[in-house]
């Protein structure tokens, strides 16, 4: 097992409960997604995951090790192994897509090079090594800010397989991108989580894209968990407990 997570709570200081009493297993190699709707706790779980957020009580296990309350150097290098790609890019914008990429070692590198942008041969040709993952080599030399949306998505991917990251979290990574890009961005994680055998844990809200990407999927509601199991058992009875009478299924084809 990979990952443990055990009674998770977290409360935030307005007293707004975002997760409570959330326990689940994640098996290296898992493609698992995580649905609910807006203000479920998915956000807080995976931040809760890459310790961003002190969770307010539980545990969570990496390898076998406890990492709920880790910090400083312990802290760093546990956060090394978890990449996080986020719903807004987070790129530096004047920045060449290349230097985008190689941001994602600075937490490896010594820092004179880091300082100065001078950066090895070995470094830049990882770096481009990523960027031909996501199909991105022949735009290595733009700037981050001419590329489309879905494209800069493929940049923050390849930023984040920089880390060599044994988990992959992905926060709403399709949210702000058309239908057609949604499915581009999520084929690159398929190709990444199958490929390379890369741990991926992601946010999504349309149930056509969990369907088809997802190994397993947890519900989260009222930050409770709620269904476990596989994609193809949420039927419309368990998409109404989970969104709602009113809801509608969107599907992205």
């Amino acid at each position: 097992m990979l990952l443990d997570v055990t009674h998770l709570e977290k409360v935030y200081p307005n007293g707004t409960y975002a997760l409570k009493g959330v326990s689940l297993s994640v098996q290296e190699g898992e493609f698992l997604v995580v649905i609910g709707l807006s203000g479920s706790g998915k956000s807080t779980l995976l931040r809760c995951i890459n310790r961003l957020h002190e969770p307010t009580s539980g545990s969570i296990h990496f390898e076998g090790q406890e990492i709920t309350h880790l910090k400083g150097k312990e802290l760093r290098g546990y956060r090394r192994q978890i990449g996080m790609i986020f719903q807004h890019f987070n790129l530096v914008k004047r920045r060449s897509v290349l230097d985008n990429v190689i941001a994602g070692r600075l937490g490896d590198l010594p820092v004179m090079q880091s300082l100065r942008g001078k950066f090895s041969s070995t470094v830049r040709d990882e770096a481009m090594e990523k960027l031909t993952i996501v199909g991105l080599a022949d735009k290595a030399f733009a700037r981050a800010d001419a590329l489309s949306g879905g494209q800069q998505q493929r940049v923050a991917i390849a930023r984040t397989l920089m880390q060599r990251p044994k988990i992959l979290l992905a926060d709403e990574p399709v949210a702000s991108l058309d239908p057609a890009t949604s499915h581009s961005v999520m084929q690159y994680l398929e190709f990444i989580n199958k490929e390379y055998g890369t741990t991926i844990i992601c946010n999504l809200h349309f149930l056509s894209l969990v369907r088809q990407y997802a190994s397993r999927v947890i519900a989260l509601k009222s930050g409770e968990m709620m269904f476990e199991g596989s994609p193809h058992e949420i039927d419309r009875a368990w998409f109404t407990r989970i969104y709602g009478e009113e809801a509608v299924e969107v599907e992205i084809e």
